[in-house]
């Protein structure tokens, strides 16, 4: 067996002694995240805007919760209608792209989806509010400490409170 080092200055052992001493990584071969982000960026392709797309890459990154991405959504003026679009459409595409690897962004699109179906008819009401409204803040006292608070905390408020 050959021993090889990593850039750390970590000795690893390389099954083939043909390779020798050292072996070159190839740091282009995608790693778990890289395998996500491909996944990711098919199911997303070609849905909606700039920034819908931007919201749903980031939850099925797991970057932002379901709420948070809903709440986005829904307040640079999705429809409801549109919003269920863009779910069903992501929630097929995953469905029809399944492979062993890629189980936690499937599971995010089915977290996504089971969250707007149990909630559609708050997240109606909740974007009627919002089309009415001038800009809505989540109602607390705490300042929220990240970005993805606030919207989880401004869904809870204008949709599961509603439901």
């Amino acid at each position: 067996m050959a021993y090889g080092t990593l850039g750390g200055g970590m000795t690893v052992p390389f099954p083939d002694a043909r390779h020798g001493a050292r072996r070159e990584l190839h740091r282009d071969q995608p790693g778990r995240e890289g395998i996500e982000a491909e996944l990711v960026s098919r199911l997303t392709a070609g849905l909606g805007s700039e920034s819908t797309r931007r919201s749903l890459v980031r939850c099925l990154d797991g970057e932002l919760s379901g709420q948070a991405a809903l709440m986005q959504l829904l307040l640079a003026g999705t429809s409801v209608t549109a919003l269920r679009e863009l779910v069903d459409e992501i929630t097929a595409r995953a469905d029809a792209d399944s492979r062993a690897g890629d189980s936690l962004v499937r599971d995010r699109a089915d977290a996504l989806t089971r969250l707007f179906v149990e909630n559609e008819a708050a997240c109606a009401r909740a974007a009627a509010r919002l089309a009415r409204a001038e800009e809505p803040r989540a109602s607390t006292d705490e300042p929220a400490a990240d970005e993805v608070t606030y919207y989880e905390r401004l869904f809870e408020q204008l949709v599961t409170r509603e439901a």
